[in-house]
């Protein structure tokens, strides 16, 4: 099956979590998200974050830093807990909107080394896919065969799932209108920035937010989707809290917030 009119859409942590409270979920901002993504006519992978379930956690335990000491397999188990609990949250809240969720468990078909994907086990992904099921995956606790272990961006997840099965639509939810040039809750001159390509994006100092992210925040972000799009695909990183944003992204209305292009574009 061709997947390349598939959507694959992330939902940041920030968006379904409250980053300032532990294990806190925004269930309005969730349920309504996932009557949004009830409106695509096309095949769905849907990816979500960590939040203030995942990179709290992780954090306390170090698990990014690799395997150290015994101490952190608890913290391991502990982190990849946290994001079961929020994914089957999400799940349900998918469930309710008419949507056929599965989780997909990231810990238990990539195979990481120093904290890159090597390969995957795909397969029974487009299976689901062929099913017309949604698979939804999250950032995850891995085994990293290099260093232990380590902690599995989701963003990572959307660029590689985009490349080996050929989408070439990315969505990524966050909390702001996109990128800007600093960070727009602290500098009334920041400004957005529409369009980031490879050329544009060297001279941008990223902003950096004050809540706790185990996975490097927006400028890993898109780090990662512009290398995705050397590959042909495009992103938009839109403000997903804002409601029918990400609704009317997914219909194909672009300008939403930071389109992510390769510089051929």
């Amino acid at each position: 099956m061709n997947y390349s009119n598939a959507l694959i859409v992330k939902l940041g942590g920030s968006v379904i979590t409250d980053k300032r409270k532990k294990f806190s979920i925004r269930r309005r901002t969730v349920e309504r998200l996932a009557k949004e993504l009830a409106t695509s006519k096309v095949p769905l992978i849907v990816v979500h974050g960590g939040g203030s379930f995942g990179h709290p956690v992780a954090s306390e335990y170090e698990i990014n830093k690799g395997y150290k000491r015994k101490r952190q397999l608890i913290g391991f188990s502990l982190t990849h807990r946290a994001m079961e609990k929020l994914n089957s949250f999400i799940i349900d809240s998918l469930h309710k909107a008419g949507l056929p969720a599965i989780a997909f468990q990231p810990s238990a078909c990539f195979t990481v080394v120093n904290g890159r994907i090597k390969s995957a086990m795909l397969e029974p992904l487009r299976k689901m896919l062929d099913l017309g099921l949604i698979p939804v995956l999250y950032g995850d606790a891995v085994p990293d065969l290099a260093k232990g272990m380590c902690i599995l961006s989701g963003d990572q997840i959307v660029a590689f799932l985009a490349r080996e099965l050929g989408v070439k639509r990315v969505i990524l939810g966050v909390d702001i209108n996109g990128v800007y040039t600093s960070d727009p809750t602290s500098n009334k001159n920041a400004r957005p920035i529409p369009v980031i390509s490879p050329k544009n994006w060297r001279g941008v100092s990223c902003p950096q937010r004050g809540v706790m992210d185990v996975t490097g925040g927006i400028r890993s972000k898109v780090d990662e989707l512009l290398a995705l799009a050397e590959h042909g695909a495009e992103a938009e990183i839109i403000n997903a809290s804002r409601p029918g944003i990400l609704k009317r992204a997914i219909a194909g209305e672009k300008g939403l917030g930071t389109r992510i292009v390769g510089d051929s574009l």
